[in-house]
């Protein structure tokens, strides 16, 4: 490895050749580089026009987000169509029309519920 005074010195040296080219450029070399620079530095400034929309993207995040939100809610809450158990009738129902004396009560029914009322009555 290098010993530390040897990496100051090839610094020192770096630093001075770097130098002397720098002193030995001309001056529309020199121009067009504080050009470049000055460009460079005005590129990493946001414009008045950017700095305007930079409320939109959390805006807009906010918007998208509750969107899914209430789309997932609304998905959830929503009983399928096609579930085949909302489809066929509870298997209570089958009983009841399979039986063949419940179907005599529900022929009559009208006749028990007066019988009811008749008896709530009197």
């Amino acid at each position: 490895m290098n010993e530390p005074k040897d990496t100051d010195r090839l610094l020192k040296m770096s630093k001075a050749t770097l130098d002397q080219a720098v002193d030995a450029l001309d001056d529309a070399t020199l121009r067009d580089l504080r050009q470049v620079r000055r460009e460079a530095l005005l590129a990493g400034k946001p414009s008045a026009s950017e700095k305007r929309r930079a409320w939109l993207l959390p805006v807009g995040g906010l918007a998208t987000a509750a969107t899914v939100a209430v789309l997932t809610v609304s998905l959830w809450l929503t009983p399928p169509e096609n579930d085949p158990a909302t489809q066929f009738l509870p298997l209570e129902d089958l009983v009841l029309l399979g039986d063949a004396e419940s179907l005599e009560f529900y022929e009559d029914l009208d006749f028990y519920l007066w019988l009811d009322d008749e008896k709530e009555a009197g």
